[in-house]
């Protein structure tokens, strides 16, 4: 499925140790500190929060769609490996 596997990998880029600082806080910016600049002053005391929303997904039952489709191919990884994909959403020239 589209949605697990594209978390899936979001979710083991966030979780690597570049992420966390020593003492365990999120360190600021989005993978390491070397983006502090990408931070936000108004979300980085939550972010902990936020990021376990991610695991909400863990409460649905393993019967589940989402659980038992096949991995998909998302957008992003279809436009980088040259292959034809639909538009994501409605443009008008």
């Amino acid at each position: 499925m589209l949605v697990r596997a594209a978390l899936t990998s979001v979710l083991r880029h966030i979780y690597t140790d570049k992420t966390f600082a020593p003492s365990g806080w999120l360190r600021m910016g989005v993978v390491g500190d070397k983006q502090s600049n990408l931070a936000d002053y108004y979300t980085n005391a939550g972010s902990m929060y936020v990021a376990s929303l991610s695991f909400l997904p863990l409460g649905l039952p393993a019967d589940d769609e989402f659980w038992t489709c096949a991995p998909e191919k998302w957008t992003s990884q279809k436009c980088w490996d040259a292959e034809p994909f639909p538009k994501d959403y409605y443009v008008n020239y």
